[in-house]
C-alpha cells in the first residue's frame, strides 16, 4: 500500500483528474473494434475462487484448457491478494481501487455506495470517456443509493443484486436471465456476453464487465432442488435427472479421489482460540465444510463450477476472434476472494489465511510483446490494482487518492521496485467474526485480531490505535505455507514479531487518516468521499446476503 497523509490525499482530490480521450475506434468484421490506443476490455470475476485452481498453476484435478492457454498468452500473477475477503467490499474495492476502511462499504457498515462515489468507478470513468459499457451477472455492492437503477449505469445490463441460484430463471432478482436459453447460471453468463457483443454499437470500444456466482456456495449449494441448510451437498448432484449425463455437471472428476484437508470436521481451537471466533454460525452457514462427506461433495461440485467458468471463457476467446476482435481486446481475470474448504476445521472467508486472501489474476493484453507472454510475475497484486490497471489500458488517469497501482508496468519490467509487503483487513463483523488485520511479506505474516462490536461499526470502532488485540498470530511462511504453526511465543523470532507489529500498526493508522481525509474531502465539496446517507436500522435490502 502507498503511503499518502491526509493532506496530500485533500489537494489531489480538490485538483481532480482529467479524463483522457483516445482516439477513433475501427469497426471489427462484425462488432466494435477499439481504435488505436484504446483497446476493448473484458474484466472477468469469479466468486469464491482460489488462487491455484487451474491447469496452469498445477492443480492436480481441475482441468481449464481455456484459462490456462489465456495464462499462456498473456501473465499470471501468482502473489494477487483481495484487500478484504468478503463478496461486497472486495467488489467495491475492485471498482474503486479503495480499501474498505476508506471507501466505507461492507456488510457491517450502514454506509451505501453513492453516486459520486460511482462516479469515480472504472465503468463510469470508462463510459465518460466514450467506451461502450457493460455489466453482466453478480453486481455484489448490495448497499447503495441507486439500488434498482444499476442497470442505468452501463450501456448494456444483464445483472443481478443477491445471490444467486444454480438455475436462476424463476428467481425474481434474476428476472434479467428469464428469457435464456439456458439453464444453468454459468452458461447463461455465456449467453449474455455473446447479447453484449451482437450490441456494441460502431465508433465506440467496450469495456464489458463478467461478474461470475460460481463456484460460490450458493451455486454449488443448489445444484441439487430442493438442498438447504444442513441438507446442503448430502446427496450427489450428478444423480439428478437434467445434471445426468452433462460433460461438465454431471460425473466430471468423480472419479477422481479429491484430497479432503486432514483437519476437515476437526477442532477449530488450535488454529484460532473459540473465545476469538465461536463456531456456530459459521458451522450454520458452511456446514458442508464441517463433515467430511459433504466437503468431499463440495469439492467435486466446487472443481466442476470452474471448469463450467472456463468454458465460459473459451467461448468468448472463440466469440472475440469470430468477430475480428480477438488482437484489439484486452482481458483480465481475477476473483473477489478465496475460500477454506475445511481447512483448520472451517469454511468461508472472511479470515486473513492465504487460502482466503490470495486470489487468481490473469491479464491478456494482445498488444503484449511474444517474449514478454507466458510468465509469471511474483510481485504482490492486489484487488485494489485492477481499476487503475484497467482504466490504464483505457488511456484514462485513476482518480485521485485511488490506493490500487497499474500493474502494467509489471508486465514489461517484472523486476522494478514494487510493495514488499501487503495489509490485509476482515472488517465483516457478522457470524460472530472479529475484526482482523494482517501485514503479510514474502516470509512472514502477522495477524491481529480484535473484538467483535456485536452490530454494526462506525469508523471510530475501527480505528485501532492504543487498542489490545485479543489474538495474534505470526507464521513463518517458507517453513509453513499452510499457515498452521503460530510462531507468537517463539522468542526466536521476536524482533520479527516486533517489526511486524510496528508496520501492522502503521499500515491500519494509514488508513484511518485516509478515511477521515475522503470524508472531509466530501464534505468540503472537493471530491468524491465516502456516501454520508445511512442504512436505517430498519432498512430490509431485498436479496441482500452476505459472502
Amino acid at each position: 500500500m502507498r503511503t499518502t497523509t491526509r493532506r496530500q490525499f485533500l489537494r489531489a482530490v480538490s485538483c481532480g483528474a482529467a479524463v483522457a480521450a483516445g482516439g477513433r475506434a475501427l469497426r471489427g468484421a462484425q462488432a466494435l473494434a477499439g481504435g488505436p490506443g484504446r483497446p476493448n476490455i473484458v474484466f472477468l470475476l469469479t466468486d469464491d475462487q482460489r488462487a491455484r485452481t487451474f491447469g496452469v498453476a498445477g492443480h492436480a484435478v481441475i482441468r481449464t484448457p481455456h484459462v490456462d492457454r489465456l495464462a499462456r498468452e498473456g501473465v499470471r500473477f501468482t502473489h494477487a491478494f483481495v484487500t478484504d475477503p468478503t463478496c461486497k467490499p472486495s467488489r467495491v474495492t475492485c471498482l474503486t481501487g479503495l480499501y474498505e476502511r476508506v471507501h466505507g462499504v461492507g456488510f457491517s457498515t450502514r454506509w451505501r455506495l453513492d453516486e459520486r462515489q460511482w462516479r469515480e468507478s472504472y465503468p463510469a470513468r470508462m463510459r465518460r470517456a466514450g467506451y461502450y459499457t457493460g455489466f453482466i451477472g453478480k453486481f455484489g455492492v448490495e448497499s447503495y443509493t441507486f439500488r434498482g437503477r444499476a442497470a442505468a449505469k452501463f450501456d448494456f445490463w444483464r445483472g443481478h443484486d443477491g445471490w444467486a441460484q444454480f438455475r436462476p430463471k424463476k428467481l425474481r432478482h434474476c428476472a434479467a436471465y428469464a428469457e435464456a436459453t439456458e439453464e444453468i447460471i454459468t452458461p447463461i453468463m455465456g449467453e449474455s456476453i455473446e447479447r453484449f457483443l451482437d450490441s456494441c454499437p460502431d465508433g465506440k470500444p467496450f469495456c464489458l464487465s463478467v461478474s461470475f456466482s460460481a463456484p460460490h456456495g450458493s451455486i454449488s449449494g443448489s445444484m441439487v432442488p430442493g438442498e438447504s441448510g444442513k441438507t446442503r451437498m448430502t446427496t450427489a448432484a450428478h444423480t439428478v435427472e437434467d445434471l445426468r449425463g452433462h460433460p461438465v455437471y454431471g460425473t466430471l472428476y468423480r472419479d477422481r479421489e479429491v484430497e479432503i484437508p486432514a483437519e476437515t470436521a476437526g477442532e477449530t481451537e488450535r488454529f484460532i482460540p473459540k473465545r476469538v471466533l465461536p463456531q456456530a454460525k459459521r458451522r450454520r452457514c458452511y456446514s458442508y465444510d464441517y463433515t467430511r462427506s459433504t466437503a468431499r461433495e463440495h469439492h467435486w461440485r466446487y472443481y466442476q463450477l470452474i471448469t463450467g467458468i472456463d468454458a465460459v471463457v473459451g467461448g468468448l476467446r472463440k466469440s472475440l476472434a469470430r468477430r475480428g476482435l480477438a488482437e484489439r481486446t484486452v482481458i483480465v481475470f481475477a476473483s473477489d476472494h478465496g475460500l477454506l474448504m475445511g481447512e483448520y476445521g472451517m469454511g468461508g472467508k472472511s479470515l486473513l489465511y492465504d487460502l482466503a486472501t490470495r486470489i487468481p489474476l490473469l491479464i491478456y493484453d494482445p498488444a503484449l510483446p511474444k517474449a514478454r507472454r507466458g510468465r509469471t510475475i511474483d510481485a504482490f497484486a492486489l484487488s485494489a490494482d485492477i481499476a487503475p490497471t484497467l482504466l490504464s489500458y483505457a488511456g484514462l488517469p485513476p482518480p485521485a487518492g485511488i490506493q490500487g497501482r497499474d500493474l502494467r508496468p509489471l508486465l514489461t519490467e517484472p523486476d522494478r521496485p514494487w510493495r514488499d509487503e501487503v495489509f490485509l483487513e476482515n472488517l465483516y463483523v457478522g457470524r460472530d467474526n472479529p475484526f482482523i488485520e494482517a501485514v503479510r511479506t514474502r516470509r512472514f505474516k502477522y495477524v491481529r485480531y480484535f473484538a467483535n462490536p456485536g452490530s454494526f461499526y462506525n469508523d471510530r470502532q475501527v480505528d485501532f490505535a492504543g487498542k489490545t488485540p485479543v489474538f495474534e498470530q505470526l507464521f513463518d511462511l517458507r517453513a509453513d505455507p499452510m499457515e498452521k504453526t503460530n510462531l507468537l511465543a517463539d522468542p526466536k523470532h521476536r524482533d520479527v514479531l516486533n517489526d511486524l507489529r510496528r508496520r501492522c500498526r502503521k499500515r491500519s493508522a494509514e488508513l484511518v487518516a485516509l478515511r477521515k481525509a475522503y470524508v472531509a474531502a466530501r464534505a468540503s465539496g472537493r471530491g468524491p468521499a465516502a456516501g454520508v446517507e445511512f442504512l436505517s436500522k430498519k432498512t430490509v435490502l431485498p436479496g441482500r446476503r452476505r459472502g
